[in-house]
C-alpha cells in the first residue's frame, strides 16, 4: 500500500503542476530499448533488461523555463532474484540562467520484486558548454526517504554529426556516494560511453549504444556488482 500511495501521490503531482500549462505545446518521446545489463550508479543490478517509458515537456508558466515528466519501467533478468522490475516517475524543472542550464527535479522509484528498495529522490544540477562545443554537467541527487543519502555525478559530453541524419555523442564521468549505509562514502565508479542516434524516418530515432563502466573493488559491500562491465543495447524512440 506504501509503494502504491506513493506511486500515486508522484502522478498527482504531475497533474496539478502541468494543469496550468494544459494549452501550452506539449513535445515528447515515447520510447522502447534493450541492454544487455542494468548498471544503476555502478552496481550491476540484473541482465537482459527491457525498458519502456514516456517524457512529456513543456513550458513552465511560472519561470519560463521547461517543465517535464517521465516514467521509466525496467525489467530484468537477476539470478539471485535481488531485482524483478523497477518503475520511475520524475517530474523537473531546467532553467536558462547565463551559460548554464540549471535543473530541479523530484524521483519516485518503485521497485515490484526483489529486495531493492523503494525510495524517493530531489535533485539539483548545472551544465553548460566549456569549449569546443564539449558540455560539462553536474548533479546531485538527495535521497529523502529509506537511505538518507546523497550521490553525485558529474560528466562530459560532446556530440559529432555524422551526416544529416547520423550523429555520434561521447561521454564520460564519475560518481561519488555519502551517507548511504550500504556503500562506502567516496569515489564510486566511471564510466564510458558512446551513442549513434540515427533518424530512421521524421519522428523515429534508432540509437545503439555501448558503455564501459568502472567501479572500485572497495565499494558497494553486500551489494552484487562485477567490478567492470562492458554494457550493449539499442532504444527505438518516436517523437511527438
Amino acid at each position: 500500500m506504501r509503494n502504491y500511495n506513493k506511486t500515486i501521490g508522484a502522478l498527482a503531482a504531475v497533474t496539478a503542476l502541468t494543469a496550468g500549462v494544459a494549452q501550452a505545446e506539449i513535445e515528447g518521446d515515447v520510447y522502447a530499448g534493450y541492454s544487455s545489463d542494468y548498471i544503476f550508479r555502478g552496481v550491476s543490478l540484473a541482465e537482459d533488461l527491457a525498458e519502456a517509458g514516456v517524457n512529456l515537456s513543456t513550458t513552465c508558466p511560472l519561470t519560463q523555463g521547461k517543465i517535464s515528466v517521465g516514467v521509466w519501467y525496467g525489467s530484468g533478468n537477476d539470478q539471485n532474484g535481488d531485482f524483478d522490475n523497477q518503475m520511475n516517475t520524475s517530474i523537473g524543472l531546467t532553467k536558462e540562467v547565463g551559460n548554464f542550464d540549471l535543473s530541479v527535479g523530484y524521483i519516485n522509484y518503485d521497485h515490484n520484486g526483489g529486495v531493492q528498495i523503494d525510495t524517493q529522490e530531489i535533485y539539483v544540477g548545472a551544465s553548460t558548454e566549456v569549449f569546443a562545443g564539449i558540455n560539462l554537467g553536474v548533479t546531485a541527487f538527495f535521497d529523502v526517504d529509506a537511505n538518507d543519502s546523497l550521490y553525485v555525478e558529474a560528466a562530459a559530453s560532446k556530440s559529432f554529426e555524422i551526416n544529416s541524419t547520423v550523429n555520434l555523442n561521447l561521454s564520460a564521468g564519475v560518481g561519488m556516494y555519502d551517507g548511504d549505509d550500504n556503500i562506502d562514502d567516496g569515489f564510486n565508479h566511471w564510466f564510458l560511453g558512446a551513442s549513434l542516434p540515427w533518424a530512421a524516418r521524421e519522428n523515429l530515432t534508432v540509437t545503439p549504444f555501448v558503455k564501459y563502466d568502472q567501479t572500485d573493488s572497495d565499494y558497494n559491500a553486500g551489494i552484487s556488482t562485477d567490478g567492470d562491465e562492458v554494457i550493449g543495447g539499442v532504444r527505438l524512440s518516436v517523437g511527438f
